[in-house]
This record gives structure tokens, sequence and C-alpha cells, in this order.
């Protein structure tokens, strides 16, 4: 047989020999190149290691396959495939803000009752219908269109209310209700009666003229949510005029006012 068994290997630039079954050296090659700190995969150099060192470990080398327009697509293609992944994130991010704002998202009506509880209140305030809590921020009432100041000052423009602490005595002698609305947080469900007044068979002018005048009083509200997205209303349309902050009230509500 002819075969050989290869017994050495060139190393360091020197020849190498092989013994042939007959106990003869055979020489392979003359000579074979220096590694000079090149590794080789396939027939390709590779003159910087696939890794590198630092101080927050070893980390993979970007390898460049020598081709400078496969280099570019490459590159080329992670800043897209970054962009996209960057626009998705943003779009995740703001559907999840979304979500949360539906599942916060605050909405007051008005409250004109002529019979408001079990004693048959005259009642005039605001209710959260929406299914988050409401930070109400201000608050205004009107009576054809002019802001009034308190109840009783409504109760005098609409219903004869007398001036003097004698006349409150004596045209309400089951006496009125106040309530603070402004800087207030309102619970989803939750009604606040901003100003109520109790009927009196002995006195029913007032409340029978509050009654008859429910229809010309209007509301101004300013709220936002728990996310502080804030809205301006009048709390009888579901319109509402979205606000970057509640500016305070041009006309200030008081409710226990004279």
């Amino acid at each position: 047989m002819l075969c050989e068994l290869r017994s050495a290997i060139a190393v360091n630039g020197h020849s190498a020999n092989s013994l042939n079954l007959y106990g003869a050296r055979t020489p392979i090659a003359s000579s074979l190149p220096a590694w000079h700190g090149a590794i080789i995969v396939g027939t390709t150099p590779l003159k910087d290691p696939p890794l590198e060192s630092s101080v927050d470990g070893a980390q993979l080398r970007p390898v460049k396959v020598g081709n400078h327009w496969l280099d570019a697509i490459g590159a080329i293609a992670a800043i897209l495939i970054s962009v996209i992944s960057l626009f998705v994130a943003i779009q995740n991010s703001q559907t999840e803000h979304q979500l949360v704002a539906s599942s916060s998202w605050p909405f007051l009506r008005e409250i004109l009752s002529n019979e408001y509880d079990d004693h048959a209140e005259v009642a005039l305030g605001v209710s959260n219908g929406g299914v988050g809590p409401a930070k109400i921020k201000t608050f205004e009432l009107f009576y054809d269109g002019a802001p009034m100041a308190s109840g009783l000052d409504l109760l005098r423009h609409c219903c004869g209310l007398g001036p003097s602490e004698a006349d409150i005595r004596r045209q309400l002698p089951h006496g009125y209700q106040f309530s603070i609305v402004d800087d207030t947080v309102l619970r989803p469900g939750e009604d606040n009666v901003v100003f109520g007044v109790h009927p009196a068979p002995e006195e029913p002018e007032i409340p029978a003229q509050l009654i008859a005048h429910l229809n010309r009083v209007s509301f101004r509200a300013c709220y936002c949510s728990v996310l502080d997205e804030c809205w301006i209303s009048n709390l009888q349309s579901t319109r509402v005029t979205p606000v970057n902050i509640c500016a305070p009230a041009a006309h200030p509500y008081l409710p226990n006012g004279r």
C-alpha cells in the first residue's frame, strides 16, 4: 500500500516530515506561514478577535465581512430595526397611558333637584358620573348668566329673600345648607350639594320660587383627573373643554357667603 501516515505539522515556519510504510521520511511542505496573532475561520483570517474585554466584561465585537456594501447594508438594517423598536415602544407607552386615563376618567354633572332627599330638599350641586375621582379646582354659579357670590345671593336675586339676618331666619325657618366645593375631591358616584333649602309649610314662598327658577341656574367648573388631565365644563353637556391647568375662577363662589 502507498498510504502515508502524517505524524508532524510544521511549527513556527519549519518543515515537517511523514513516515511511509517503509519507514522513510517524506517531506510534506517546505514551510508554513506564521500565525502572527491571526485567527483563521474557514479560509478568511480575522485580524481582530470576536470578543473584546472591558470593565463591563467580555462583549462581542461586530464582525466585518470585508465588503463595504454589505457592511453598510448591515449598519442601515441595524439602525432601521432600532428606529422601529423605538416607535413600537412609544406606541405601547401611549396606549397604556390611554388605558389608564380611560379607567380613571371623571365626569361632573349638575344637580338641580326640587326633591333631592327624603326631606324634599331643593338642591343645587355637582355629582361625579365618571369612573375616576374628580379633583374640583374651581366652581361658579350663575343666574340668568350673571355670577352669584353665594346661595343666599341667588335667593335674593331669584326668590325675594330679604337682605338682613332677620329676613333669613323668618323666610327660611328650617334653615338652609351649604357645602364647600373648591379644592375638593369627588369620588365616582358621589354627590356634593353645594346649596340646599329645606321646605317649610309656614313659609313656602322661597323654596317654591327657587323650584320655579331652577332652569335659569347654570354652573361652570374646572376639574382634573388623578393624571392631572383637566377640563372646563358647564355640567350640562358631555362636551368639555380640555385645558392644561385650571385658572382661578373669574367669579369665585363662596359657599357660606351672606
